[in-house]
């Protein structure tokens, strides 16, 4: 049974990701081609060693980040990190994994939507994603009702030229009429 749960000292510390499994075998990413975005051919795997797995540790329980877990029989097995301060009208979703073996369970969409509450009761009107260019990865996105923005965040589009700079609404669009 997955569980997701607020980050804390109780579920959570710097040695949590020491068996988490970040592998991703990509195929093709998305790449600006004419002005427009096209799927090419790209294979690369990204993974993370344990030097890696630690400093991210560090970093999404740091007092910068709001943090949720996904945990299976208190093994973290995903995570979404959110930066605690707005930039503009936006929570910046920084980090958000689920480990390899546990992909397509709907873990994903669980924490996306833990990140999606935490950015409406901050006062932002959506997430900003820096998102890797991955067929996956985007596909996962477009599913949570991320677009593409015309008017990307320029010093995280210059820190990650290769992403993908994403929004997803965080109103609630039932209560307008």
């Amino acid at each position: 049974m997955i569980k997701i749960e607020l980050l804390s000292e109780t579920n959570f510390c710097s040695k949590s990701l020491d068996s988490y499994n970040r592998k991703q075998d990509v195929n093709k990413v998305y790449r600006r081609v004419g002005g427009e975005y096209a799927l090419v051919e790209c294979k690369y795997t990204e993974d993370w060693d344990l030097n890696k797995r630690r400093a991210v540790a560090r970093q999404i329980c740091s007092d910068e980040y709001i943090t949720y877990i996904a945990l299976e029989n208190d093994k973290v097995v995903g995570f979404i990190g959110l930066l605690r301060k707005l930039s503009g009208p936006y929570m910046i979703l920084d980090m958000m994994q689920v480990s390899s073996e546990c992909r397509g369970q709907g873990i994903g969409r669980k924490l996306f939507e833990a990140g999606k509450a935490e950015a409406r009761k901050a006062g932002a009107e959506a997430l900003y994603i820096s998102a890797c260019s991955s067929e996956e990865t985007i596909a996962f996105y477009r599913a949570m009702g991320s677009i593409p923005t015309s008017n990307p965040i320029k010093e995280i589009a210059e820190e990650e030229p290769f992403d993908l700079q994403m929004i997803c609404p965080v109103k609630d669009l039932c209560h307008l009429s």
